[in-house]
């Protein structure tokens, strides 16, 4: 299979995280998705009709902020002045209840799935019900890199059509992966090698 990567932009400017703002990147392109009021402010300011790219990446930039601190994200001095340095679970799951369920009407919860392909498999038939309702489901993918240690990104199951997941990556970009791939550790095709293998996802009630 190709591998399809769409590459998200606004007027010349990245629809991306900065640093380690994964978590918060990718809950708020779920929040512009299922809230086209919070999506047109972001591109468009107050009154909905800006048209200036840096100044949409001025506001995605404090809205990552607002969301990192929002979920208790950690930083890389141990301080709030230092860089965001990701989220654990427990504020994975503040984040997507906070700002994604009051638009779904679902509250997610968090369900590990590190036991491998069959945890995976079972976890499947509940993703597409979410996604076929409209309920972006977050998911945790891992691995190491290349001095052997461990990594972690979170990305969100945004679309399912057939056998394939349509995955949003807060690098900037959706990809299509198959079903098989998340079940059997290929989630490097909507990341990088480094990150082959979902073992968490967050599952609308």
């Amino acid at each position: 299979m190709t591998q399809h990567r769409g590459i998200l932009t606004y007027n010349g400017q990245n629809w991306s995280q900065k640093g380690n703002t994964c978590v918060p990147g990718s809950t708020i392109g779920a929040r512009a998705m299922v809230d086209p009021v919070y999506a047109l402010e972001l591109t468009g300011g107050s009154s909905g009709q800006e048209d200036d790219g840096t100044a949409f990446r001025a506001r995605l930039d404090d809205e990552l902020m607002r969301v990192h601190e929002e979920g208790d994200g950690s930083y890389d001095s141990g301080f709030w002045w230092g860089a965001p340095d990701g989220m654990d679970s427990d504020g994975q799951n503040e984040v997507a209840n906070a700002e994604i369920s009051p638009h779904t009407g679902a509250e997610y919860e968090y369900r590990e799935i590190r036991e491998g392909a069959d945890a995976r498999r079972d976890v499947l038939p509940d993703i597409e019900r979410a996604v076929a309702d409209g309920k972006p489901v977050p998911v945790e993918v891992e691995g190491k890199d290349e001095n052997g240690d461990r990594v972690g990104h979170q990305m969100m199951i945004i679309g399912q059509e057939g056998d394939m997941l349509q995955v949003y990556n807060p690098w900037g970009h959706t990809t299509w992966v198959s079903e098989d791939d998340f079940v059997n550790g290929r989630m490097d095709k909507a990341s990088d090698e480094r990150l082959p293998n979902a073992f968490a996802v967050h599952v609308p009630k």
